[in-house]
């Protein structure tokens, strides 16, 4: 089977996808609007990439999205060369778009959740947008029953969903730190540091924490980078907590599971989040997991089961759910437990991208 991916070369959504496919067989194609930022594809030999003949695209209007159509000759090229059997692009206005100019059929759209769930709402024109895309694929797809729901809001289309998951042979517990004081407890994060994701009331849930077990030592890392980082500094030295807030900074996906297993409680204070891939792999590292009740959190984290539910934008709420967890340390132990246990029953990577491909060639015999 020879398949087109039109995809974020730089993303690791990308990466993974072009990696679980490329061992089961197929023949890639994979175009970007950005030039690769590191030597990844080099390692597969059934894979060939392309990208724009640009710098890396910054969008400054709600218009910039049409300056991607000076790239569809170059795209027709390669499609004309290529002739795959099917084109699926990733991300529904940008690459949708795109795609839709090929009039390849079978071609599927997978959406991945800021076009569905905001660029609507910011314009008309996004808005008009994202309705033609859609209906120009012939199958569409998404990582959460959630977004897939935000989905039909704009098309009758059936959306099947196919998670994001895991690598459970590196995403798992490990050794602790055996530097680590036996009475110490570590609360974390590992987000890109935006205002989308709450790190501010991370850290303000995380006073009251101290606060209330003052016989306690705690730490608290932050791992990522971003533009909120300066304001997310002063916050900690203005609550008194510089030395206990450590921020961790930018870390490649292969370290990822280390950070976790640094952790005995995983938060995620999300105020918006499609799909939920941190919490994911927080459970897959047996991490009880405190996280916000927005968007798809609540599929991948099981409210009293494998974590706890909180109120978004709410640090009193978000406080005492973590204090549970610190109060009872066989319930963070069982969260855990049960926590890969589900990770391994519904977003085992391996089972998931087994789910993609039986559906390509579904579509194919179809």
């Amino acid at each position: 089977m020879r398949l087109l991916l039109l995809s974020d070369l730089n993303s690791i959504h990308t990466k993974k996808w072009v990696s679980g496919l490329s061992v089961r067989g197929y023949e890639m194609s994979v175009f970007g609007l950005s030039k690769p930022t590191d030597n990844y594809y080099d390692q597969f030999d059934n894979v060939e990439i392309s990208f724009a003949d640009h710098t890396r695209f910054r969008e400054r209007s709600r218009f910039s999205k049409l300056s991607y159509l000076k790239h569809i000759k170059q795209l027709k090229r390669l499609y004309k060369g290529f002739k795959p059997d099917i084109v699926h692009a990733h991300y529904a206005t940008s690459y949708g778009l795109l795609g839709s100019f090929l009039r390849h059929k079978p071609f599927l759209i997978s959406v991945w959740g800021t076009e569905i769930f905001d660029s609507p709402k910011a314009s008309i024109l996004s808005k008009i947008l994202l309705k033609r895309n859609l209906s120009k694929a012939t199958h569409l797809f998404s990582t959460s029953e959630i977004m897939a729901k935000e989905t039909n809001l704009y098309t009758l289309k059936k959306v099947e969903v196919v998670p994001f998951g895991v690598d459970l042979t590196r995403f798992k517990s490990g050794s602790v730190n055996s530097e680590k004081p036996s009475n110490k407890i570590v609360i974390g994060i590992i987000k890109t540091l935006e205002k989308n994701y709450g790190i501010n009331d991370l850290i303000d849930a995380f006073k009251i924490i101290v606060e209330r077990f003052p016989n306690q030592k705690f730490e608290l890392h932050i791992v990522g980078e971003g533009r909120e980082e300066d304001a997310l500094r002063k916050q900690a030295n203005d609550l008194g907590l510089g030395k206990n807030v450590l921020f961790k900074g930018f870390i490649n996906h292969d370290l990822v599971p280390t950070a976790f297993n640094e952790m005995d409680i995983v938060v995620v204070a999300s105020l918006a989040e499609s799909f939920g891939v941190s919490a994911v792999e927080a459970s897959a590292c047996q991490k009880p997991v405190v996280a916000t009740s927005v968007g798809g959190l609540p599929e991948v984290v099981l409210d009293q089961k494998t974590g706890l539910l909180c109120e978004p934008n709410n640090p009193v709420d978000m406080a005492a759910k973590i204090a549970i967890l610190i109060e009872d340390q066989e319930k963070r132990k069982s969260f855990g437990i049960a926590g890969r246990d589900f990770v391994f029953e519904k977003y085992d990577w391996e089972k998931n991208v087994d789910q993609m491909c039986d559906h390509y060639k579904n579509i194919l015999r179809g």
